[in-house]
């Protein structure tokens, strides 16, 4: 559940640090000069973190997923978990824009955040597990492309700490790094039929998922983010970070977390908009397959 939190607030980081650009951005004073070709940003796995030198062998990507899941609950806690209704507080510092944030999530990968800034009016994602789709005040109703789809569908999982500690899959753990300040262990990892990377930081000490690093497909094109995660409180009987720093498009959103409630949240919470359901069937009609040419007759 909490990667595909974090995917899902740096999405939302993305429209809000977007939009705030857009509505701070003074009128130009003359025709702009020519552009020139954009220079492709660095992939995550290119990303500066400074390697440490440390004694002995590398710990397997199994193992520190099962100590991250170990170090935040457990096994037991979080198999009995079905759904969770958090809420808390947002704010773009860079831009003076601080408002609140609502979680929805249910098994196996349903999704909606809502999200609403002062000045700006709320921005929603969401996934009903088929469609993942988007409400913000700078683009208005909006599907989810392929690519934007692919990372809802491998990542909104709700039991994905407990997925990977039972299988780390083809994960590989690229050695010891300065995150934050701190050694943590990268683990490099690629979604089953996926070449797309995510690298994930687990402190070397107590294990817990510190952050990740990534790129993401937005509206505006695959932009590189790193998520910073710490603060972890006791939400019942697991652990969850309290505050999550997104930095996206040179810019930082903060995320902190005040209340969780497991359980009791209804299907009909990710029912998809009126504005969606009409974008969906607006869609052209995916032609049927051709019908193999009967033999020629002798």
């Amino acid at each position: 559940m909490k990667h595909a939190f974090l995917r899902t607030t740096a999405l939302l980081a993305s429209f809000a640090v977007a939009s705030a650009a857009g509505a701070q951005a003074p009128a130009p004073a003359a025709p702009p000069a020519p552009a020139k070709p954009a220079v492709p940003a660095p992939a995550a796995s290119g990303q500066q973190f400074k390697e440490i030198a440390f004694e002995g062998a590398k710990p397997a990507a199994a193992d520190l997923f099962r100590k991250h899941l170990d170090a935040s609950g457990g096994e037991a806690a979080w198999s009995s978990k079905t759904s969770i209704r958090s809420t808390g507080a947002i704010e773009i510092p860079a831009a003076g824009l601080k408002g609140s944030m609502t979680l929805v999530a249910m098994e196996p990968d349903r999704m909606l955040v809502t999200m609403e800034l002062p000045g700006m009016g709320e921005t929603r994602t969401g996934s009903d597990g088929t469609t993942g789709w988007s409400i913000d005040p700078m683009r208005g109703p909006a599907l989810m492309d392929e690519k934007q789809l692919a990372d809802i569908r491998r990542d909104a999982n709700f039991r994905r700490d407990l997925v990977l500690a039972k299988d780390a899959g083809n994960a590989e753990v690229l050695g010891l790094f300065e995150f934050e300040g701190a050694p943590c262990w990268r683990v490099k990892v690629t979604g089953a039929g996926s070449t797309k990377e995510t690298h994930h930081f687990y402190a070397k000490d107590t294990g817990l998922l510190t952050g990740m690093s990534m790129r993401m497909a937005t509206p505006m094109g695959e932009i590189p983010a790193v998520i910073v995660v710490g603060d972890y409180k006791d939400f019942g009987d697991v652990k969850l970070p309290a505050k999550t720093v997104t930095k996206v498009m040179g810019q930082q959103q903060v995320m902190t977390t005040d209340t969780v409630t497991w359980g009791g949240v209804e299907e009909q919470s990710f029912e998809l908009p009126a504005e969606i359901k009409a974008l969906k069937a607006a869609q052209p009609a995916t032609p049927a397959p051709a019908a193999p040419a009967a033999p020629a007759a002798k």
